[in-house]
């Protein structure tokens, strides 16, 4: 019986599917809690910034679509947090516990579905990098319009504000949280294919 046939067929005393289940259940929660500590500090942050910019002191409208685009990368996250808790963790579960072949997920589908949690980690990401690059066009732009010369009376809605900051760091860290699933999610189907 060859590796593939292993896992495919889920033979119970299988040291491979032994394998491929502790893989899913150490890493799930490993993705789980990173993912979960990462999305709340930026949802906490992305929630502050959301309530002082709110109020529509960007006539082009760019913080509303910065702040769009973080919003949908929090969302993302939230779903990629599912995966790794109630997917990889229950089905490295189900691997470990099953007492016939019948009870337990075929390869296909544990990968199908590793894939799929990758893709939800990958256009998250990508939003949020928007989200942040938006940002830091907003941040550009204010900065390049402050006078060099410091005696000059300045236009406070010329300055950076905190809540500014807070919006971009709030997609930097769901870009970072995204970082992490993407590369547990590649281990683990590492992990299987071996």
């Amino acid at each position: 019986m060859n590796k593939d046939s292993e896992i495919t067929s889920f033979s119970p005393t299988s040291p491979t599917v032994k394998k491929v289940a502790s893989a899913l259940i150490i890493l799930g929660n490993l993705g789980f809690w990173s993912q979960l500590v990462l999305g709340s500090v930026s949802l906490v942050m992305l929630l502050f910034g959301a309530a002082v910019l709110g109020s529509g002191s960007d006539p082009s409208g760019n913080e509303n679509l910065a702040l769009f685009c973080a919003t949908i990368g929090v969302l993302t996250l939230i779903l990629s947090v599912f995966f790794f808790f109630r997917r990889y963790i229950s089905i490295g579960k189900s691997l470990k516990n099953a007492r016939s072949g019948s009870d337990r997920p075929n390869k296909k589908f544990t990968i199908r579905l590793i894939r799929l949690g990758l893709t939800s980690n990958l256009i998250g990401m990508l939003i949020s990098i928007l989200g942040a690059e938006a940002f830091a066009g907003i941040l550009l732009s204010k900065a390049s319009r402050i006078p060099s010369v410091t005696n000059t009376l300045l236009d406070s809605s010329q300055l950076i504000t905190p809540a500014e900051m807070t919006a971009l760091l709030a997609n930097i860290h769901t870009i970072f949280s995204h970082f992490a699933g993407i590369t547990l999610g590649l281990i683990l189907l590492e992990r299987i294919n071996r």
